[in-house]
């Protein structure tokens, strides 16, 4: 049996090439995917894949960053600098992204947030920092209460994160939505 030429690509071509398979397959099978299933979708020899992934956990962290960069540029947090920042709003609007976010990516989330390879390599810069960052910004301008940011930022983010789980099992999106504002505005009221 004759085998298809392979088209020459560019090495980053190449490596974004194995990266999308491995989306591609996380997207559809979560954590069960492994490097033989990768290299099979992206049509490339093992050897290719160890060439620009040393390790299974270096090609889930190049697709964490790639996640966690999507997010941070479909969902910008604004600065003062672009006007007035309507804090309660912004908290719903982000909770709303992450949750949206979250459900159209559930299987690599699932692979590189809630495996064994997030206890490996922990995100430095996750949800939790960044909605403590909101929460301290929020105080400074008067428009959030006098709560303890970080504490409040992960029992917040939990929130956030169940009611992810609770649509993705089939809830009303508007209702979990609607009761997560509520929740939200609470919590951080001056």
């Amino acid at each position: 049996m004759e085998r298809p030429v392979r088209r020459r690509l560019a090495p980053e071509a190449r490596k974004l090439e194995i990266v999308q398979a491995a989306e591609r397959l996380l997207q559809a099978h979560g954590s069960r995917v492994r490097v033989e299933d990768v290299v099979r979708e992206a049509g490339v020899a093992k050897g290719t894949f160890f060439l620009y992934f040393p390790t299974w956990d270096d090609l889930l962290e190049t697709i964490r960053d790639r996640l966690v960069a999507e997010f941070d540029t479909n969902y910008p947090l604004p600065t003062e600098v672009d006007g007035p920042v309507e804090w309660p709003a912004l908290v719903d609007t982000q909770a709303a992204a992450f949750i949206e976010h979250t459900l159209s990516r559930r299987g690599i989330g699932e692979a590189v947030f809630h495996s064994d390879f997030a206890e490996r390599r922990p995100l430095a810069d996750n949800a939790v920092v960044r909605l403590t960052a909101v929460i301290r910004a929020g105080q400074e301008a008067q428009a959030f209460g006098d709560v303890d940011p970080e504490p409040t930022a992960r029992l917040i983010y939990a929130a956030i994160h169940e009611a992810a789980d609770a649509v993705a099992e089939g809830g009303d999106r508007a209702a979990i939505l609607a009761a997560l504002q509520k929740m939200l505005r609470r919590t951080l009221a001056p």
